[in-house]
């Protein structure tokens, strides 16, 4: 019995300090969003496939969209269609196929900037 007792002993103490693992990620709430849709052109035609992904300078999650077949697309970074998170964001386009150049597939190399902001929705982005 008496040694029963201390095993249980060492595994309590091994594991407490485990106690709330996890709990502060999961109870955090995500980083307010707001609504972004646009349009992707390159050399003034719609990109027709792909996605395009915003990638924020600040804290947050990068917010992705499927380009649809007439350049349109509308983001989601938590849930379907609510958007990014606010502020400055590095955008790349993935999965174009050969309509537009490899180098707005990587955020470093696009060149392409947006600042999402409170007073407006709708991002255009104009590739050349």
């Amino acid at each position: 019995m008496r040694r029963s007792a201390a095993t249980s002993l060492l595994v309590l103490l091994a594991i407490a300090p485990c106690w709330g693992c996890g709990r502060g990620q999961a109870a955090a709430a995500p980083v307010k969003t707001l609504p972004v849709k646009g349009t992707v052109r390159y050399n003034g035609k719609p990109v027709t496939q792909g996605t395009i992904k915003f990638e924020p300078e600040g804290p947050g999650r990068e917010a992705t969209g499927a380009i649809q077949p007439d350049g349109t697309f509308t983001l989601s970074t938590y849930e379907p269609d609510d958007g990014a998170v606010p502020g400055p964001h590095r955008v790349a386009i993935t999965g174009a196929g050969a309509t537009v150049p490899q180098k707005y597939s990587n955020f470093s190399s696009s060149g392409v900037e947006v600042e999402v902001a409170p007073d407006r929705s709708d991002y255009p982005i104009d590739l050349k």
